[in-house]
């Protein structure tokens, strides 16, 4: 695949297959930076009225050696994308998500069938989420995924756009635009919503007032100084898609004053404590914190499966 990628990439390389020189075919498809694909008009015709049109006045069969020449205003990498959604032989795999954004703008003009549409897109959506982690843009995924109905995936992309600045007006219109609908901004801005309101499970978590020192907790002022810290500390901590406690302080960057730490602690709060027991009713604070969004797709991708 690898190698594939490389020729999506580096337009002067030669034309992968199926459309390359010695792949069957009966015409050429120039793209506008001069690469030549070769392709056969019966399996384009098929597929589509832009074809079909393309090709009305063409003899139905031509010779060999003087193949019919037909030049687009597409660069190479959107051409053989446009190939690769239409052609019978499947190699959606070779498409990467600016390839299919691209698609999905000029589906109208080359007549690219629901089907064949939907197929690309359940493939880029797959393939970003039966992976460990997104490979492609996780803005462009989510709203992808969104515009389809791909509710599971949607939820799980989610998880991974805590990091997303959401007051960044062009992404917000990027996402709008290619999720189709305001709602998949709302579903992030909730989530984050829900997860500043959690944060006080995960400081209750810690058991504060049990464990401050007298002089960190002798005044409100002072008290709720540093939970405004830990509650820093806990925000950054729990950016992560999946994260993981294995000792309390350690994920909060809560150290002694001696070490590495994100707030500023003395040695004599939570001298005492259990950190055994506080790392594990933080770890169960962190399994109930909301990780994806509650606010789902309205259509739902499966449906039309069940009909």
């Amino acid at each position: 695949m690898g190698a594939v990628m490389s020729v999506l990439n580096n337009f002067q390389l030669a034309v992968p297959p199926p459309f390359d020189e010695a792949s069957p075919g009966d015409c050429y498809l120039v793209s506008s930076d001069g690469l030549r694909f070769k392709a056969s008009r019966h399996s384009l015709v098929h597929t589509s009225r832009y074809f079909e049109e393309l090709f009305r006045r063409l003899p139905p069969t031509t010779s060999h050696t003087d193949l019919p020449t037909f030049y687009f205003d597409e660069p190479a990498r959107i051409l053989h994308a446009l190939l690769i959604v239409l052609y019978p032989v499947r190699t959606e795999e070779f498409i990467d998500v600016q390839q299919l954004l691209e698609l999905i703008e000029r589906q109208e003009k080359y007549a690219i069938p629901e089907t064949s549409m939907t197929c690309a897109i359940s493939l880029i959506v797959g393939r970003n989420y039966n992976g460990p982690a997104p490979v492609d843009d996780v803005v462009d995924v989510y709203a992808i995924g969104w515009s389809g109905g791909w509710r599971r995936q949607v939820q799980h992309f989610s998880r991974f756009m805590h990091r997303a600045n959401l007051a960044d007006q062009s992404m917000v219109d990027r996402l709008i635009r290619i999720s189709g609908s305001s709602k998949s901004y709302i579903a992030l801005t909730e989530l984050r919503h829900q997860r500043e309101t959690a944060l006080d499970g995960i400081i209750e978590a810690l058991e504060p007032r049990k464990h401050f020192c007298p002089s960190h907790s002798s005044s409100d002022t002072m008290f709720f100084a540093f939970i405004s810290m830990i509650k820093t500390a806990a925000r950054n901590a729990l950016l992560a898609p999946h994260p993981a406690c294995d000792d309390a302080f350690e994920f909060l960057g809560l150290q002694g004053t001696d070490e590495n730490r994100t707030v500023t602690w003395c040695s004599a709060c939570y001298s005492k404590a259990d950190k055994l027991k506080l790392t594990n009713q933080l770890r169960a604070a962190i399994e109930r914190y909301p990780q994806t969004i509650s606010i789902i797709p309205e259509t739902d991708a499966w449906a039309q499966w069940w009909r």
